[in-house]
């Protein structure tokens, strides 16, 4: 496994961390959940990023991973997904985000969070102050260690011009190039910790019928519509249809900015592969700027910027 340290927090994170939104969103039974949480520890990553959004999630990864705490940096995220007992509470507001934090720590069954992100609020959000300031009493409490936001564009930027974010949750992917030009040099410049979120792009390349579950459909449908205005053929790059899931990740791979390349899965087969595509490594840098010219081309004959999506 390959490591890196991201960036102000010192952390010693793995290329490849694991998303838990698909097992929320599934539901998938404890016992799978803990073989697919287990393996990934057992192969060396060390990050497990989920959300107090993703219904299930927190509260699977507290009843399978708790006993090897140690083993890992755990990330999650507060502001969506209702707090139990304080729905009357309003949103982003500090009361409802430290309890957020609160019910964060009950169900991941652990007595700190290494990094709580703000779930792509908006810039308002971020300028009033309220929900990073209830992020920061709990770190001042030891109820998280380091404090972050989730989010892209001009959210980001914001984000990142505040010296009390220490990492940054954002889009990267073939069709969600955006943060590439002010986002990733900002983070870089700040030494910001950063995560990519999306590197598959909800799977473009799939008709969406096949997508499970469905809400995996709607939230790629605008990446659908770029892939086909970008015009990417397997066979311009050397590879078949099959391949675009590596093809995909190792896109990701080729920014060395990017410290973890948070993945979601509930199957054991496609974690193993993503554990064997990282030691591929990053795309060649012929391929690299191919696709970066397909984007930008496909984006300027567009009616709109293609911005980085939430």
């Amino acid at each position: 496994m390959e490591y890196t340290v991201l960036g102000k927090t010192g952390f010693k994170v793995s290329r490849l961390g694991i998303g838990t939104a698909e097992i929320g969103f599934e539901h998938m039974q404890t016992a799978a959940v803990s073989e697919l949480l287990l393996f990934a520890l057992n192969h060396g990553i060390n990050l497990i990023d989920t959300a107090r959004g993703y219904e299930q999630s927190e509260e699977l990864i507290g009843k399978t991973v708790a006993h090897r705490r140690r083993d890992f940096i755990l990330v999650t995220k507060c502001g969506y997904g209702e707090v139990e007992g304080k729905e009357f509470l309003p949103p982003w507001s500090k009361e409802k985000i430290a309890a957020s934090v609160d019910q964060s720590l009950k169900k991941l069954r652990t007595d700190h969070i290494d990094i709580m992100l703000l779930h792509t609020c908006s810039k308002e959000i971020l300028e009033k102050g309220e929900a990073l300031e209830a992020l920061l009493v709990a770190k001042e409490k030891g109820k998280i260690r380091f404090v972050g936001y989730s989010g892209d564009n001009e959210e980001a930027i914001y984000a990142l011009s505040l010296p009390e974010i220490d990492v940054l949750e954002m889009s990267l992917n073939v069709t969600d190039q955006k943060n590439l030009e002010k986002v990733l040099p900002e983070a870089k410049a700040k030494n910001v910790g950063i995560l990519a979120k999306r590197p598959l792009a909800n799977c473009p390349w799939k008709d969406p019928t096949e997508l499970s579950p469905s809400y995996a459909r709607e939230y790629g449908a605008e990446y659908r519509k770029r892939f086909e205005q970008m015009q990417l053929k397997p066979e311009d790059f050397g590879i078949e249809k099959k391949d675009w899931p590596k093809f995909f990740f190792r896109f990701v791979l080729s920014f060395p900015e990017v410290h973890s390349v948070i993945v979601g899965t509930t199957k054991l087969e496609h974690l193993f592969k993503n554990i064997e595509t990282l030691q591929e490594g990053p795309l060649e840098q012929s391929i690299l700027q191919k696709v970066k010219e397909a984007f930008w081309k496909a984006e300027q004959n567009s009616a709109s910027p293609w911005l980085a999506q939430g």
